[in-house]
């Protein structure tokens, strides 16, 4: 299994097919989050509005056969993340910071959950990767690289915008406040309670 995987990281027509249904997946997973946030959220209709529509211009590329190479979906999908992210953070509370993705380390609440979250979900891609018998290192969209399982990195990408709904949802209800977070040296971090 792992040496047909690894003959796979050279099928750049695999690759390419394989990175295509990873990013429409992802962004239309994106638009639908959105798309329902704005039923919840009429007030800020604008925002979520202008980021469908970045979403939508990204897909309608991602979809095209002709154009829709690695690293041309790499940069598909970098701009359809700039978009999507002007949207999704109007739905925090201004309290947050919440302003854009920021990690490494995340300054605000929010983006230090949704790295939680992501880190788990890349937990769970490896431990997945090595039960289906496959290398978690040897990634298709994502390209090998030293030290990264990119393969996990492929797996989840598709589920972020699950993950993205769900920290939404703890703000959102109350379940996570302003007060579960501390700061430590520009860094936010998820108190016990929390």
């Amino acid at each position: 299994v792992r040496l047909a995987q690894a003959r796979r990281t050279m099928d750049h027509d695999f690759c390419n097919a394989w990175a295509r249904e990873l990013v429409t997946a992802k962004l239309r997973r994106q638009h639908r989050l959105l798309t329902q946030a704005e039923s919840r959220r009429p007030d800020v209709r604008k925002p979520l509005f202008d980021a469908r529509k970045g979403i939508d211009a990204a897909l309608g590329q991602a979809t095209d056969e002709g154009l829709a190479d690695c690293p041309r979906l790499r940069g598909l999908e970098g701009s359809a993340a700039r978009a999507y992210f002007h949207g999704y953070t109007a739905l925090f509370a201004p309290e947050l910071d919440f302003t854009g993705r920021n990690r490494r380390p995340p300054r605000d609440p929010v983006n230090a959950c949704l790295s939680l979250a992501y880190t788990l979900l890349h937990f769970d891609a490896v431990r997945a990767a090595h039960a289906a018998g496959l290398d978690p290192l040897l990634g298709f969209f994502h390209r090998p690289a030293f030290g990264r399982e990119s393969l996990a990195c492929d797996l989840i990408e598709p589920l972020r915008p699950i993950a993205d709904e769900w920290v939404w949802q703890q703000f959102s209800s109350g379940q996570l406040r302003p007060e579960h977070f501390s700061t430590d040296k520009g860094a936010c971090l998820l108190g016990k309670a929390g």
